[in-house]
């Protein structure tokens, strides 16, 4: 009887150099050194738990997401809660789970009357200089916001209070 292709994968993986391999009518057998045979079922056992862990395996990888990408002021760099007109500032964001590693534009309101950044957009954790604006905006107060350049739905904001030196 001529072996098919899983008795002859599933002996060539299973079995070590000192075994000694034979088929029968029921399947795949094996002799060990000390002469003992195996029967059949432990064999099937093996390849229904085989396949079985296949089957789980592709329908588990077809179900994986990446993480979420996520942003956050850095600790290092966080905006002020006040600053001074014309004044600057280091401010940072971390991006997390970029795999594109594609950093962070900053922006801010209300526009026109918010202040400006350089460089925009920047790398993650690398600090940009905020300079604040020349005169008071309108509220008292400017809204900074990081954006991630890879997701633009992931931001991080902060509201900075600007005051007359």
């Amino acid at each position: 009887m001529r072996a098919s292709f899983w008795q002859t994968s599933f002996r060539s993986a299973l079995f070590n150099r000192r075994s000694d391999a034979r088929l029968h009518s029921c399947g795949l057998h094996r002799t060990i050194a000390s002469n003992h045979l195996m029967t059949c079922r432990p064999l099937i056992a093996k390849v229904i738990v085989a396949a079985g862990t296949i089957a789980v395996l592709v329908a588990c990888g077809s179900r994986y997401q990446a993480p979420a990408i996520m942003i956050a002021f850095s600790p290092s760099f966080p905006p002020p809660s006040a600053l001074n007109t014309g004044t600057t500032a280091g401010i940072a964001a971390v991006v997390t789970n970029d795999n594109a590693n594609g950093g962070v534009s900053f922006s801010c309101l209300p526009a026109g009357q918010c202040g400006s950044f350089d460089p925009s957009p920047i790398a993650s954790n690398v600090p940009t200089t905020y300079q604040a604006p020349s005169a008071i905006p309108t509220g008292n107060t400017v809204t900074v916001t990081a954006t991630s350049v890879t997701d633009s739905s992931k931001f991080v904001s902060a509201t900075i209070t600007i005051n007359y030196p």
